[in-house]
């Protein structure tokens, strides 16, 4: 494995959370603005929460929704990149769930914001956090149903594959099942008509003829004999979220490792397949 780099005492850095109200007399006023006279960020707050006063909103609530929405999306953003260079199919999240509840709330909350001229910046804002959401959650799945696609044979014989897609994944990957049976059904039927079909004439045609008939089919044959499995000799890319201390790969059990908190390795996807299942680490 190589290590590619190790930051230590690395700074989070800082979210910089900025309220701004624009009316109509801002615009159309011709001085200069004056960001300590005209822009409050205090006062805007204030305005806020008179509304959501007047609109019977919780603040306390809301506040609390907002820090398990936000802490629900990083925890599904990193099970998303996970996912995405992972070479296996990972145990599903249960974030995502949790992430469609909140969001169907705060739909409602946006909508009866919209309503009101006073509030309708804020139910806008609130549309617009909506869809990069469900961008992440879009994405998220659409990265496992492509991999439970490409692997359906592997995965639907292995039992801990199975255990690791949620319910509605695991009828995605019969359907998808069901299909590549009925292909396999459809190509025997037609290789048995190309057999009859030789046996009947096409053997006394002359090979320039069976030569143009080969050229124009573009078909192929899908079969169970041949079934795809995730290579987990990949070499991927992986930092470490926690301190494991000293640690022996799987391919080089004889050698040991500090593997500090910010390291950074490329290494064998079975190497880290355990340290993954732990939340040690993410892929990058």
């Amino acid at each position: 494995m190589s290590r590619i780099f190790s930051r230590q005492n690395q700074k989070e850095p800082k979210t910089i959370n900025l309220n701004a109200a624009y009316t109509k007399e801002f615009f159309d006023s011709d001085e200069d603005l004056d960001v300590e006279d005209e822009f409050n960020v205090d006062e805007f707050n204030i305005n806020e929460s008179n509304i959501n006063k007047e609109n019977n909103v919780d603040e306390s609530n809301i506040n609390k929704e907002n820090e398990i929405l936000s802490g629900q999306l990083k925890i599904l953003q990193r099970a998303w990149l996970n996912e995405n260079f992972s070479t296996e199919i990972l145990p599903y999240e249960p974030a995502f769930e949790r992430l469609n509840e909140i969001l169907e709330n705060q739909n409602i909350r946006a909508e009866s914001l919209a309503l009101s001229q006073e509030t309708s910046p804020i139910g806008m804002l609130l549309f617009i956090d909506n869809e990069r959401i469900k961008y992440v959650m879009n994405r998220y799945k659409r990265t496992r149903l492509a991999k439970i696609e490409k692997y359906v044979c592997s995965i639907i014989e292995n039992a801990e594959y199975m255990a690791r897609l949620s319910l509605p994944e695991r009828e995605f990957a019969e359907r998808v099942l069901d299909f590549l049976s009925l292909m396999t059904i459809l190509n025997r039927y037609k290789r048995l008509i190309e057999e009859h079909e030789h046996a009947s004439f096409l053997h006394v045609l002359p090979q320039e003829s069976l030569d143009v008939l080969k050229e124009t089919e573009n078909g192929t044959e899908t079969s169970f004999a041949t079934v795809e499995h995730p290579d987990l000799n990949q070499a991927v890319f992986c930092r470490f979220i926690k301190h494991v201390g000293s640690y022996s790969f799987p391919s080089t059990p004889h050698d040991k490792e500090i593997l500090s908190k910010d390291d950074a390795y490329l290494v064998k996807y079975s190497d880290i397949q355990k340290l993954l299942e732990g939340h040690s680490i993410e892929l990058i």
